[in-house]
């Protein structure tokens, strides 16, 4: 499971940005991936990196067609092939659910 950090920022729209947040969390939520809103990113988890890429693309694309004139991405992400973690999996190992490393 890769599990991704992902936060879109505006820029040349003013001090509030988010009209510009939900229009990229909605592009998101689009694509059908579990994810988790915090507030200041969101957290996207797929089975290939190609489906976190290309939901990052269309919610870019959606802020640049919503008016904002500059887009700053930035991405953490946490690609784990020895065992499954999933966000919930992690959190759980955190919080004493769930014993092992995450």
């Amino acid at each position: 499971m890769i599990i991704a950090e992902v936060s879109i920022t505006p820029l040349g729209t003013g001090v509030s940005v988010s009209k510009y947040v939900r229009i990229a969390y909605e592009m998101l939520k689009n694509r059908n991936l579990k994810l988790m809103l915090t507030p200041m990113s969101t957290i996207i988890e797929a089975q290939k990196l190609e489906d976190i890429f290309d939901a990052v693309k269309d919610a870019e694309e959606a802020v640049l067609n919503a008016g904002a004139q500059r887009v700053i991405i930035s991405m953490k992400i946490d690609h784990r092939i020895d065992k499954d973690a999933t966000m919930d999996s992690k959190i759980d190992a955190v919080i004493g659910k769930e014993d092992g490393n995450v």
